[in-house]
């Protein structure tokens, strides 16, 4: 059902548009929905994922924006970055930089999940005053700490291990392992604890014809590593703290009691001088893909709310 609010919300399918823009390293893919002389929403997935899994929230959000999904390199139907580079947060980042720039925004609300969180944080710390309002969708890699003495495990993790599988990253998508749909679709539905509905839509632009009756993963195996920054849990509260940006962030039950924020108690801390407010919701990780109206009221409030104070 569709979000009731005092404002235009999405009761009927919208048009959706698909196209790419260029960057230094290949095309970026896009999903776009409403009218672009509406203000802007950027939407930013998280890791190994697609624009498609925003569909389900945006048809019950406000009508009167203009929703453009991204998709990070090497996700979806973006290009991957050169061969043999890692792929860290920093270099993903001047994807948003990119997309930003050619719409030629001077301002745009950010709506992001998981790692997408991350890279709206780091964006906009980078580049001040650009995002207007930030909706983070249960946002753990952007709490992702390291205290000094897990620097071994952190190095282990991201750099040696890359290394040791350095062929396997480097593989091209011709040599992925080969699948019937139904055991991609089981795998997907039991690795990220989706509904059926989600995992069709998760599936959606990753997956391609591998030949008699098989399919493939598309994304490029490096987008499984993406490198977090290091930072310590206290230097990560000063940092993030000082963001100035209206934000609502939505965490997902489960990840919290997986001790996903168990470094960053502040994250539960609603902040009024900050402008900064919490919504804590029933599901998993990606509940926004399966469950998008215990999301979409919160941020129709938000909305709203900033609406009111703008």
């Amino acid at each position: 059902m569709p979000v009731a609010t005092g404002t235009k919300v999405m009761k009927s399918e919208l048009l959706e548009k698909e196209w790419y823009i260029e960057s230094p390293w290949g095309r970026i893919a896009l999903i776009a929905w409403g009218d672009c002389f509406d203000p802007p929403v950027l939407l930013c997935h998280g890791q190994v994922d697609s624009a498609a899994c925003f569909r389900p929230l945006v048809k019950l959000l406000p009508r009167n924006y203009y929703y453009i999904a991204m998709e990070l390199p090497g996700n979806g139907k973006s290009d991957p970055v050169p061969p043999g580079l890692m792929m860290s947060a920093y270099e993903i980042l001047y994807a948003i930089k990119t997309v930003a720039d050619h719409f030629r925004w001077e301002s745009f609300i950010y709506i992001a999940h998981s790692l997408g969180t991350l890279l709206g944080k780091l964006y906009s710390l980078t580049f001040p005053g650009r995002i207007s309002r930030i909706i983070d969708l249960d946002p753990t890699a952007a709490y992702y700490t390291v205290a000094p003495e897990q620097m071994p495990a952190w190095y282990k993790h991201y750099f040696t291990s890359y290394f040791d599988k350095y062929k396997k990253f480097i593989s091209p998508k011709e040599n992925a392992p080969k699948y019937t749909y139904e055991k991609a679709f089981s795998m997907m539905k039991k690795n990220r604890g989706l509904t059926d509905e989600a995992t069709k839509t998760a599936l959606e632009r990753i997956l391609e014809p591998a030949g008699k009756g098989l399919v493939r993963f598309t994304f490029d195996q490096r987008a499984k590593l993406i490198t977090l920054p290091p930072l310590p849990p206290s230097y990560l509260k000063v940092l993030y703290t000082s963001i100035r940006t209206p934000t609502l962030s939505i965490l997902a039950e489960d990840s919290i009691q997986d001790g996903a924020y168990k470094m960053a108690d502040f994250v539960f801390v609603e902040d009024c001088e900050r402008q900064y407010s919490v919504k804590r919701v029933p599901g998993n990780h990606d509940v926004h893909v399966s469950y998008p109206e215990r999301i979409a009221p919160h941020i129709v409030e938000f909305l709203l709310k900033c609406n009111d104070l703008s």
